[in-house]
C-alpha cells in the first residue's frame, strides 16, 4: 500500500482492468515506512484486509487508522470503516489453489522492525522491500549492505530456492 490515496486508487483501477473477475483479497504491507504504507488507508476504505507484521498492528490501529484526516480528507476520512488487519508473526501462506505466496518475517533486519518478504515457490521468486536494491549497470559496491547480508541470511535460514529477486521499488 505505498504512496497515497491516489496511487492506491490507480493501482486498484489497473488491477480491475487487467483482472476484472479476480477480486483483491488482501494487501500485504511489508513495513510501516510511509513509502510502503502511505496508501493503505484507501485499501481500508475499499474493505480490503491488510496483512502486516504483528509489530505494526497497534501503530496502524492507534495512529494511522484512528487519527482524523481533516486538512485533506482521504477516502477513509470521507467514508469511515473499521480496518481489517491480519497479522503475521513468522510466516503466512496464501494460495488460490494454483499459486502459493509465502509471507516471511525477515529476522534481525536493521531496515525496519517486522520487515516482511514474500516468496512464490513455483516461480522461485522473492519479493522484498528495501533489503536489496538492484543496481543494473552500476559498479559493484565495495561491500554489501548489512540489510542485504541479512536478506541472504534469511533466505538461507528459510531454505528458499531463489532464482529472481524483485524489489518493490523496481528492478529484478
Amino acid at each position: 500500500g505505498p504512496g497515497s490515496d491516489a496511487q492506491t486508487m490507480a493501482t486498484i483501477a489497473d488491477v480491475k482492468r487487467m483482472l476484472p473477475n479476480k477480486p483483491i483479497k488482501y494487501v500485504v504491507n511489508t513495513h510501516h515506512h510511509a513509502d510502503h504504507a502511505g496508501g493503505i488507508r484507501a485499501y481500508v476504505a475499499e474493505g480490503i484486509p491488510i496483512i502486516t507484521h504483528e509489530s505494526h498492528k497497534q501503530y496502524y490501529e492507534q495512529q494511522i487508522f484512528r487519527n482524523p484526516h481533516t486538512i485533506n480528507p482521504d477516502r477513509l476520512a470521507r467514508a469511515p470503516r473499521a480496518p481489517i488487519i491480519e497479522t503475521v508473526k513468522d510466516k503466512r501462506v496464501l494460495t488460490d489453489g494454483k499459486m502459493t505466496l509465502e509471507i516471511h518475517l525477515m529476522r534481525g533486519q536493521g531496515h525496519a522492525e517486522g520487515l516482511l518478504m514474500a516468496y512464490i515457490p513455483s516461480e522461485k521468486m522473492l519479493i522484498q522491500a528495501d533489503a536489496f536494491a538492484p543496481r543494473p549497470g552500476a559498479k559493484p559496491l565495495p561491500a554489501p549492505s548489512p540489510f542485504t547480508v541479512n536478506l541472504v541470511d534469511n533466505v538461507a535460514r528459510l531454505k528458499l530456492d531463489v532464482q529472481r529477486v524483485v524489489h518493490v521499488h523496481g528492478g529484478i
